[in-house]
């Protein structure tokens, strides 16, 4: 299995990857957004893929924050394919990650996951990540 960047001709993988993460979309969608986050610069989309099959990704935001010193990298997402759970896809990703965010000056990793995703939680704290908040959310704009 092999990390790597994202690359456009992604997109229709990504979209099965993106419904086990509860946020089914479509092809033309992700090509999108997938330009948008390289428009915008800062981000890093990775993705683990077994011999031509996409079975992860991780979406990586950097951001500097008022009340910390030094740049931060959220971890916008993570998701690995239901049927590839258990095989050390997520523990690959998060060390990739993790590189990245060092490799670009970060002093730490932050995340959000939704309440309803015990197991993400576990996996995240055996991964040294501290529960130390809670995430709030208000939809906006025409799509409301």
């Amino acid at each position: 299995m092999l990390i790597r960047p994202v690359v456009d001709d992604d997109a229709a993988a990504i979209c099965p990857l993106l419904a086990d993460l509860g946020y089914p979309s479509d092809e033309a969608a992700v090509r999108v957004r997938l330009a948008n986050l390289e428009r915008a610069g800062g981000y890093a989309c990775l993705v683990a893929d077994d011999g031509g099959r996409l079975v992860g990704l991780v979406l990586l935001a950097q951001a500097w924050m008022i009340e910390l010193d030094g740049m931060q990298v959220r971890i916008v997402a993570l998701v690995v394919d239901e049927h590839a759970r258990g095989q050390g896809i997520g523990v690959a990703l998060m060390d990739e990650a993790e590189r990245w965010a060092r490799a670009h000056g970060a002093t730490s990793l932050q995340l959000n996951s939704g309440t309803h995703r015990p197991e993400a939680h576990a996996f995240y704290e055996r991964r040294g990540f501290a529960n130390n908040g809670l995430r709030f959310y208000k939809k906006i704009g025409s799509d409301t």
